[in-house]
């Protein structure tokens, strides 16, 4: 394993780091990185910013917002929690979170701080979050990156994230602040600081990691690479057209899922967005497309649906789940 220290605090370049090491570096042995941020919201790739974010408790704050290649739900962080992205060479296709939870989790345990998994994609700490993950895919690697709470802003979190009536409901809980805690409870006397040093030293000793770093130009590369990639303005951007029919369900161990669509005189699908805190590779304009011009009958979709999961699955989804969602 090779292990790259960055001491950057700029979400933008750390994203854009993961995504040069996948598509650039492509080095052939696992990668690992820890690194920080100021206050940050991280948006899920098939997320809608509207529906997640506060936009004026954002901007009014000076937050740093970002989409992120991966999906998942949106997260906050700051300078009180890290960040860990592992980058596997693999051919497997689908999403598996097990072998980096269990890294994490057993270095965190090294350090005293009793974390565990839970059943989709979080570590926990007595049934309380206080790390969630997040992967993408490329030919030839996976990329698996997480947040962890150690004495983050609770309070920006729970003002910055508009989390779903839906899930809320679900999860029978009134606030994301409900469901998080910050791991400084297990470790009352360090600093943010002093939790990421112990947890760097863990996982080097865990992994004998080897340390590199980027030469000058790869840094310089980053900067084109956020800006292509990372922008703001890009969070964003609105899809302004207005639907007539919007079913959304959560789904366990999936996440939320809606699809909002329009139909046209012959009950055909005219529009179609499909949107959620889901995890997947899947290319949601071709999904999208493929549905318009089909009639709205079961029949119709379902063998569409069949086919579009088949290529690039919705983890833990089944097709007649979604194509039920649509009826």
């Amino acid at each position: 394993m090779i292990y790259l220290p960055t001491d950057s605090l700029d979400v933008r370049h750390n994203f854009a780091l993961e995504y040069y090491l996948m598509t650039e570096k492509r080095l052939l042995e696992p990668v690992l990185l820890l690194w920080s941020t100021t206050p940050t919201v991280m948006l899920g790739k098939y997320q809608t910013a509207e529906n997640e974010l506060n936009r004026p408790f954002i901007e009014a704050n000076h937050i740093a917002v970002v989409r992120r290649l991966s999906g998942g739900g949106t997260i906050y962080n700051d300078q009180g929690g890290c960040q860990f992205t592992l980058i596997t060479p693999t051919q497997d296709k689908a999403i598996d979170f097990t072998s980096g939870l269990k890294l994490v989790t057993r270095a965190l345990n090294q350090i005293g701080i009793k974390a565990q998994t839970d059943s989709r994609n979080d570590l926990v700490v007595d049934g309380r979050k206080v790390s969630g993950s997040a992967q993408y895919m490329t030919d030839g690697f996976r990329l698996h990156h997480g947040s962890l709470l150690f004495n983050a802003n609770m309070d920006w979190m729970s003002q910055a994230l508009k989390v779903d009536p839906v899930k809320l409901k679900a999860k029978h809980i009134n606030s994301v602040h409900q469901r998080t805690v910050n791991l400084i409870e297990q470790q009352p006397h360090w600093t943010a600081a002093e939790f990421k040093q112990q947890l760097e030293k863990a996982l080097l000793s865990m992994t004998n990691a080897k340390t590199s770093r980027l030469t000058l130009a790869e840094e310089n590369r980053l900067q084109t690479i956020a800006g292509q990639h990372f922008s703001e303005a890009a969070v964003w951007q609105r899809d302004h057209r207005q639907f007539d029919h919007v079913h959304k369900r959560y789904l366990k161990g999936i996440g939320v899922i809606a699809i909002a669509f329009n139909l046209d005189s012959q009950r055909c699908f005219s529009a179609v967005k499909i949107s959620g805190d889901f995890f997947s590779n899947i290319n949601l304009e071709h999904f999208e497309q493929s549905l318009i011009g089909k009639a709205y009958q079961q029949g119709a979709v379902a063998p569409v649906i069949e086919r579009q999961l088949q290529q690039a699955p919705i983890k833990g989804l089944y097709p007649e789940q979604l194509t039920a969602l649509l009826f």
